[in-house]
């Protein structure tokens, strides 16, 4: 890719993006800056391949792919109602975008 008048770089991430943009296209950081960059980047929620939300008595819980059991309540992976691998009410073929 090539740089472009007014074209910038995400203070948050350094992802290189169009002018057009108004926040950045890989973490949604806001292009004329936001919330303080450190705080910002550790309240974000990626969900990444792997990961599983936990639906044991409704807990919905994140869980990072790791994690053999659910951070908050403790339920097992395996014990979910599903295989682990994607989120609850996802099915087979259903994926993220990482862009």
């Amino acid at each position: 890719m090539s740089w472009t008048g007014g074209d910038w770089m995400c203070d948050a991430c350094q992802h290189q993006n169009f002018k057009k943009r108004d926040a950045c296209q890989r973490c949604g950081y806001p292009k004329f800056g936001g919330p303080d960059v450190a705080t910002y980047l550790y309240n974000r929620t990626e969900v990444l391949a792997g990961d599983w939300y936990c639906t044991s008595t409704n807990c919905g819980a994140h869980n990072y792919a790791s994690r053999p059991s659910c951070y908050v309540c403790g339920a097992l992976k395996n014990d979910n109602g599903s295989d682990g691998s994607y989120p609850a009410g996802w099915k087979k073929g259903d994926w993220i975008c990482n862009m």
